[in-house]
């Protein structure tokens, strides 16, 4: 549930928005997620935080493609695993909200500004105008019943979310015993003595007893052992493929013209538009702004009286070090990261022809006249160049178009009116590919193939090809019977119950080494002792191979003092160990680890803190009822 919960708070709540939105408008299905017209009753409430059922049902889907997503590469999920995730997520987000409003959680309006323009640099360009502005009716209209609003709106929750765990984070402190204390652990000498129960002699002795037919069968049906012997499902199928050549399409030279219009700024810029202007500068002294304010309004009401004598007043008035050139810039971009950005906004947004002169800018310098002298129109490509690549293009979308209405039909009837696809075929000369039966390989055909039924058909795009796939036949996957694989799984059996004994004898040694010396525990267990040490010379680490395993090395760092022990499963052996011996704190190796020491240990304590911090949310809410799931949530994934 912690683990759900933290990951829905890192997670950026207007990204997934956007990317959402996005996915949809790739799929070009005209469906919105984010319709949430209907019922309005909540289904999940924490406190007075509510989730609607439309809402959930967009949560659910988004969970659902992302785990279909990561199905196709090859993790296992079940459809409760997208349920469980997406209610888990959902009352931690509920939790959070109400922390949030109940202590009035406020974020600074111009964070909340930028964070906004940050991620609306992200959009595609057909959302932007052609200065890089969100187009708020584009937006709107595409992403309806959502608006920019709402998107604002998810990016302001997240600033104040951030806001929420940076002040919890400021709680966490590591005092510097602590400190010494993880340094012993890490960096001190240390002599440690292990006895070894070998996995080899467990194996020997289970071998001699043969198991009964009943026990191997019962033991062959455990599902961690029925998985690795059962057969890999496989399926047949016949796949043809459509080219454009068959299709009749046409692009006019208009449509293309029309399509360059449209896109021109977003698509076929050379060099943006350039300005170069003049500025006067004058300096705000401390505490005599208003008298600065008062003399650049008078500067500007004398230049407006006559703009062509401005270069002369900023020669004679201006405060700033390029008075003697007359204020003169280079030309800019409006994106130019070199000039105050207030200065390019003004320049760009309000100066529309040359000789004009702003109002009063505020800027660090202090306040600030400008006029533009010049502009230099942004540059694209030619019409003509671009041409038959605009008609390419148009001419794919329009194929993609029409085959994906024609085939479809074409499919729906398919199982009913088999004639219906051979005379598609004959008529648009699809190129026959036959898919013989196979488990599941990489491809786009094999994904479609693997999650359409028997004798039902498909379609879909594999780059500028139309497909329509049929699947022919299907072997499911089965278990083999035991009589099949007996040796395999008899030799698993006789594993399985040599590391169980290894397992249940070096418990049964760790109780023993608590209340005996070791050297009674190895005689009792027929095994001998070892040493091993681990020794830092001058930052160099040099320790006993023993020391080296993965498992030993997650135990020893829990052995922090004299006489710890610690039981150790590897593959190959169960260890007994003991840590006999703690060099003294060197001063020197500590004040050097110490700032790694500190770093390290600082991250673990906060991701630490917010787990705890959001348990504790978790904890106090369901204690007082607070959480409230209706059972009609069962009913909603099912509709998923």
């Amino acid at each position: 549930m912690i683990s759900f919960m933290r990951r829905m708070i890192n997670n950026n709540v207007y990204k997934i928005f956007l990317w959402i939105f996005l996915f949809m408008m790739a799929l070009g299905s005209g469906i919105s997620l984010f319709d949430f017209r209907g019922s309005q009753d909540w289904v999940i409430k924490v406190y007075s935080e509510t989730i609607t059922k439309p809402q959930f049902q967009m949560k659910l889907k988004q969970a659902s493609q992302q785990q279909e997503m990561l199905r196709q590469r090859g993790y296992v999920f079940t459809k409760q695993d997208a349920q469980k995730q997406t209610v888990e997520s959902s009352v931690g987000g509920l939790l959070v909200d109400n922390l949030r409003n109940d202590i009035s959680l406020r974020a600074p309006k111009s964070h909340i500004n930028s964070e906004v323009k940050k991620q609306i640099q992200q959009f595609p360009s057909y959302l932007l105008k052609e200065d890089g502005q969100l187009n708020e009716d584009v937006f709107n209209q595409v992403a309806a019943p959502h608006t920019v609003d709402d998107f604002v709106s998810q990016v302001e929750t997240d600033v104040k979310n951030k806001l929420l765990f940076a002040i919890v984070d400021a709680s966490v402190y590591v005092p510097e015993f602590e400190m010494a204390l993880q340094y012993t652990t890490e960096f001190a000498n240390k002599s440690y003595s292990y006895v070894v129960l070998p996995y080899q002699k467990y194996l020997a002795s289970a071998k001699t007893k043969q198991p009964l037919e009943e026990t191997l069968q019962k033991f062959y049906k455990k599902a961690g052992v029925a998985e690795k012997f059962k057969t890999l499902e496989k399926r047949a199928g016949t796949m043809w493929t459509f080219d454009i050549s068959n299709y009749s399409i046409t692009i006019s030279d208009s449509d293309a013209k029309q399509f360059y219009d449209k896109n021109k700024a977003a698509r076929y810029l050379i060099t943006p538009a350039e300005m170069q202007i003049r500025s006067l500068l004058i300096k705000v002294e401390a505490g005599k702004e208003a008298d600065a304010k008062t003399k650049i309004e008078g500067i500007r009401e004398e230049a407006e009286k006559d703009p062509s004598q401005f270069e002369e007043m900023v020669r004679r008035l201006s405060e700033d070090k390029s008075a003697a050139k007359g204020g003169l810039s280079v030309f800019f971009k409006k994106d130019d990261s070199k000039m105050n950005k207030m200065v390019t906004e003004t320049a760009f947004e309000f100066l529309a022809q040359d000789g004009q002169i702003s109002a009063p800018i505020k800027t660090e310098q202090g306040y600030e006249l400008i006029q533009r002298v010049a502009r230099n129109a942004a540059k694209y490509k030619e019409f003509s160049s671009v041409q038959s690549e605009i008609k390419k293009e148009l001419s794919l979308e329009r194929f993609k178009k029409r085959f994906s209405q024609d085939a479809s039909r074409v499919v729906t009837g398919a199982k009913y009116h088999p004639e219906a696809l051979v005379k598609f075929v004959e008529r648009y000369k699809g190129s026959k590919v036959e898919l013989p039966m196979d488990v599941r390989k990489s491809g786009i055909e094999y994904t479609n193939l693997f999650t359409t039924e028997q004798g039902r058909s498909v379609t879909f795009f594999d780059k500028d090809k139309g497909v329509i796939l049929t699947c022919t036949k299907v072997e499911k996957s089965f278990l083999p019977e035991l009589s099949d694989v007996q040796s395999k799984v008899l030799s698993m059996y006789y594993e399985q119950k040599a590391i169980d004994t290894m397992k249940e004898e070096l418990a049964l040694a760790l109780k023993d080494a608590k209340k005996m010396t070791l050297e009674n525990v190895a005689e009792k267990y027929g095994a001998s002792i070892h040493s091993a040490t681990f020794t830092n010379k001058n930052g160099t680490i040099e320790q006993s191979a023993i020391l080296k395993e993965p498992e030993v090395q997650a135990k020893i760092k829990g052995m922090q003092y004299v006489g710890a022990l610690a039981g150790v499963e590897t593959k190959s052996e169960g260890i007994l160990l003991r840590l006999d011996k703690i060099a003294s704190l060197s001063k020197e190796l500590f004040n050097d680890q110490k700032g790694h020491l500190g770093k390290t240990m600082l991250y673990t304590k906060i991701y630490q803190n917010k787990e705890g911090f959001i348990a504790s949310l978790y904890r106090t809410a369901n204690i007082n009822n607070k959480i409230e799931i209706k059972v009609e949530l069962s009913s909603i994934t099912k509709e998923v």
